[in-house]
């Protein structure tokens, strides 16, 4: 879920600036697309079934493509929702959650995009495609995990044990099951059938979740310079960071990938917890981060309203 609340030496096109940065001699290319819309926001991104990348714009409440070249396309939502999170579907749609109302909705690869009432008081925060083909997201408000059967449209809701949770952000673990974060400072697992498991308490504030190459769930905390290691017998694990971490997001080889808001960088972590981080990068502030094409890590400018395109090599 999304709020509204190293990597060596780095080469930002454009600026034509190299920067040393710690002892890793990998280096970083980046390159930036300015989002139509100003002000707009951006705040989740994925890569799509079609091959592009498709993220949300929250204050703008659009959705929007961008393919690997950089072209960018947008969409309205026919709701105004500010739209929270974003995911590759299983029916060659992307999905998103849209966060100040009570739906979720689709948006095909032409940009139809239909929207799915599930609550007239929720508010949807983030969203996976399951492990069993169906779709499935957390209602902030209405404290619970729901799954949207593809095949049948049938809405099935799953109340979260600890009330008043803030359920957010969710991912699918190497376990079968789904794990979601939750605001009152648990991690919660759910099986495909519903059944919900808490772990921990009085974490910092869990922001965003992801599965490690270790197989392994990793997440951040809004409130702490630390990211989190779950085992999915439930173990935790903490590995210090050097400033507080935003979204975090699968990486390539040994590495998770993570943005940090406060200081306008990104960073890796390996699954050994050591990390890399990036420059800054002026004014960016961001937000989602994902794995693109070609070996290539897109990221998103909340601060300044641009699309990131980065290269890493040794």
């Amino acid at each position: 879920m999304k709020s509204s609340f190293t990597f060596g030496s780095i080469f930002v096109l454009g600026a034509a600036l190299a920067v040393s940065v710690m002892a890793d001699t990998a280096q970083t290319r980046i390159r930036s697309f300015p989002i139509p819309t100003p002000e707009s926001q951006p705040i989740s991104i994925t890569q799509g079934p079609d091959g592009n990348l498709w993220f949300v714009e929250q204050n703008a409440s659009k959705v929007a493509r961008i393919t690997p070249d950089g072209v960018i396309t947008e969409y309205p939502t026919p709701t105004f929702s500010f739209p929270l999170d974003i995911t590759a579907g299983p029916d060659g749609n992307v999905w998103f959650s849209e966060g100040a109302v009570g739906q979720i909705a689709f948006i095909t690869p032409s940009g139809h995009i239909e929207e799915i009432p599930f609550s007239s008081s929720g508010a949807a925060g983030g969203i996976v495609t399951g492990p069993d083909g169906n779709i499935w997201f957390t209602d902030l408000i209405g404290n619970s995990v729901w799954r949207l059967d593809l095949a049948t449209r049938v809405l099935t809701s799953f109340p979260v044990p600890t009330p008043d949770a803030f359920p957010s952000d969710i991912t699918v673990g190497s376990d079968g099951n789904l794990w979601f974060v939750e605001g009152v400072g648990k991690i919660g697992r759910i099986t495909p059938q519903g059944v919900i498991t808490e772990f921990g308490s009085g974490l910092s504030l869990p922001f965003s979740i992801a599965t490690g190459p270790d197989g392994n769930v990793w997440f951040t905390q809004r409130f702490t310079p630390e990211i989190g290691k779950l085992t999915p017998d439930g173990d935790f694990t903490f590995y210090p960071i050097p400033v507080g971490a935003e979204e975090i997001a699968p990486g390539y080889a040994d590495n998770l990938i993570y943005t940090e808001f406060g200081s306008s960088k990104i960073a890796r972590i390996t699954t050994d917890g050591v990390v890399t981080e990036s420059p800054v990068i002026p004014s960016s502030q961001p937000t989602g981060i994902t794995v693109g094409p070609d070996h290539t890590i897109w990221f998103l400018g909340y601060g300044n309203d641009k699309v990131y395109r980065a290269t890493f090599s040794r």
